[in-house]
């Protein structure tokens, strides 16, 4: 038996391969992919041939496909025209990027879903980080080793800050984030792959998935739950390395950082900050979680000028040396 078939039908055939070639891409689709520019052949071909998913431009589809044996319909619409409300449609005017996350989770809605292909890659490095302190550029150090990594091999950061102001720092608004992953985690564990894959975004190379919006939506998730998911999501979207930028709210911290392959922890050299990472040192130290101290190089970051003010670009200037120094010493790199 052969691959599911996903077709693409546009008038134009520019389009059309431009469509196929996006989705060739992604080496993890589960999809034989099929391209036409006509209705008539696409219906010729429905004769011999059931479709998984069609992706059909709206003057092109017509109601008769209903009848097909297509699981899956979704239109790519091109204006303000009435389709039927149980007809799937996403915007076909859109970036490449965005339109392939509206298609996938579009899809995910759906009840007949595709099985996807897990890579078949177990290992990755972890790399975590994280201070008792606040205000300490954690997450900007933690971007930049994240877009350094991302030059090498295909990276994904994760941050469980409780308000990471992503969406103001980047001036977007995301369709899903760290809260649509868990709920589906926990509820529709068969469309988890298709909806990172909506979901998932990209900066100065690095992957990232969007932050909860607030940290209440994983506070009750168990420490053995998060080492579980981290690991199915780096499995499912084929990564070689994830950083975490941890914070206290995330129930089980210690044993995630127990579990990284490197960590990094950021201090400074006033009295009240030196204080608290004593405090933090003697409590790992009695909870016999001496391996974290073992795995931790402390990272004290000198003043810096210029920094970006593109978040795209922090693999470059002076913070980027310094980090990309750290990471080269510690074998990261």
């Amino acid at each position: 038996m052969g691959k599911p078939i996903m077709a693409i039908c546009d008038g134009q055939k520019g389009y059309t391969n431009q469509l196929i070639a996006l989705f060739q891409e992604k080496k993890g689709l589960p999809f034989e992919i099929h391209g036409f520019t006509k209705n008539e052949n696409l219906r010729e071909f429905c004769n011999d041939h059931k479709i998984a998913l069609l992706l059909i431009s709206e003057p092109e589809y017509k109601e008769e496909l209903q009848k097909e044996e297509i699981d899956r319909i979704l239109v790519l619409q091109e204006g303000e025209g009435r389709l039927p409300e149980d007809v799937a449609a996403v915007n076909k005017f859109q970036p490449a990027g965005e339109l392939y996350r509206e298609i996938m989770r579009a899809y995910s809605e759906g009840e007949k879903i595709v099985p996807f292909q897990n890579s078949k890659r177990a290992a990755f490095q972890l790399i975590g980080v994280y201070s008792p302190l606040h205000c300490c550029m954690q997450t900007t150090f933690a971007l930049t080793a994240g877009q350094l990594l991302a030059k090498r091999k295909k990276t994904l950061y994760l941050n469980f800050e409780c308000f990471s102001g992503f969406e103001t720092l980047l001036g977007k608004r995301f369709g899903g984030n760290l809260s649509d992953v868990l709920y589906y985690y926990d509820c529709a564990r068969e469309k988890l792959v298709y909806k990172l894959e909506s979901i998932v975004q990209k900066m100065g190379g690095l992957y990232y998935i969007p932050p909860a919006d607030s940290y209440e939506d994983f506070r009750d998730i168990q420490e053995e739950e998060w080492i579980f998911i981290i690991t199915q999501i780096a499995k499912a979207g084929g990564y070689e390395a994830v950083i975490l930028d941890l914070t206290e709210q995330v129930r089980g911290v210690y044993s995630l950082l127990e579990m990284c392959d490197k960590i990094y922890t950021l201090i400074r050299d006033d009295r009240m900050a030196k204080a608290k990472i004593a405090q933090y040192e003697l409590m790992l130290e009695q909870d016999t979680c001496g391996r974290i101290l073992e795995k931790t190089e402390k990272c004290r970051l000198p003043v810096f000028k210029n920094l970006p003010l593109n978040m795209e670009h922090l693999s470059r200037g002076s913070l980027a040396d310094y980090v990309e120094k750290q990471l080269r010493e510690d074998g990261v790199l």
